[in-house]
């Protein structure tokens, strides 16, 4: 019963956490995941000038990227003219071929190393759809085992999950246009300016919105860095940049909410701490000291560099395995 449900769950938008609407100001919209999602699924934006609107990032949950896009033709005026992707992480790729559908004229901006390495995110999608297919068999073939009762209250279910599947195989994913510096965009009286950059990934880029100072920047300026590789110093050097740009005001990571600048210095810590290879409890100190940090908090920070101490441990240790 639990596995149907939680194949159900990622198939139904009834069934799971809507994603909440923040307006920040006339020109712009955050998207954020319910509370339960918030370190899985990645913010979203909408910026909207007087000629077009852009939209900011997507996601590998494919019902709430379709309730967004419904909300999103609801309230829009102007037409969709940009797409962009602010790293290359793939969830966050294969979530484009919903909005390059549902916005056929819209062109996606993305860092050119995406672009290198396409056909992998083409395949990736093609291996999301079948393991949601495969998933959706099992399921079936499980709700014949249970009682009649149950059995009616899912079928139900279970038809509308077939019928997403059904759609989304219909799904295709065209490449992005690839920038390897910088871009300056308008979307009508409204500047942006896009950066390409490594940092969390090999294939990150940064919007910046040049009327309200706002940089999107995802994954690498979050509060909490995922770190997924050795490449700490090109990530510390674009935190430190960022927090000694004063034309910068605010910042929207890809996970948890939007802060001012000089709460940078909490990831800049962090990774500064990782290339120091400072102990995990001097760590938690010292950030408890110079920041306000309730125990659930502490608990996270501790869980994330405990996990970067230990990619970074085990990353070192293949390379001298190689070496030898």
């Amino acid at each position: 019963m639990r596995f149907i449900l939680a194949v159900v769950v990622s198939l139904l938008t009834n069934l799971s956490h809507a994603n909440q609407w923040y307006k920040v100001d006339e020109a712009t919209s955050l998207i954020s995941p319910s509370e339960q999602a918030r370190y899985i699924q990645v913010n979203q934006a909408v910026i909207q000038g007087q000629q077009c609107a852009a939209i900011v990032n997507a996601h590998g949950d494919f019902v709430q990227l379709e309730q967004m896009i419904n909300t999103l033709k609801r309230q829009l005026s102007v037409p969709v003219c940009y797409l962009f992707s602010t790293s290359a992480e793939q969830d966050q790729v294969l979530g484009m071929a919903l909005l390059q559908r549902a916005f056929p004229s819209a062109k996606w901006y993305a860092n050119n190393s995406i672009v290198n390495k396409f056909s992998h995110y083409q395949q990736g999608l093609l291996e999301k759809l079948s393991k949601l297919e495969q998933s959706l068999t099992i399921s079936k073939a499980r709700a014949n085992n249970l009682s009649e009762t149950q059995k009616k209250q899912w079928q139900a279910h279970l038809e509308v999950a077939q019928q997403r599947l059904q759609d989304w195989r219909s799904l295709r994913l065209a490449p992005p246009i690839g920038i390897k510096q910088s871009v300056s965009l308008q979307l009508g009286n409204y500047p942006l300016s896009l950066t390409a950059n490594n940092a969390y990934s090999q294939g990150d880029m940064y919007i910046f919105s040049h009327p309200n100072g706002a940089l999107f920047a995802g994954n690498t300026v979050d509060e909490l860095p995922y770190i997924q590789h050795v490449r700490l110093t090109p990530w510390l050097i674009s935190l430190q940049t960022f927090i000694e740009d004063s034309t910068i005001t605010w910042l929207l990571p890809a996970h948890g909410k939007p802060y001012k600048r000089a709460a940078l210095q909490r990831p800049i810590s962090f990774i500064q701490a990782l290339q120091q290879s400072m102990p995990v409890t001097d760590f938690l100190e010292k950030m408890t000291t110079q920041h306000s940090i309730d125990d659930i908090a502490q608990a996270r920070l501790t869980q994330y560099y405990q996990l970067a101490q230990r990619r970074l441990a085990a990353e070192h240790k293949a390379k001298s395995d190689v070496v030898l």
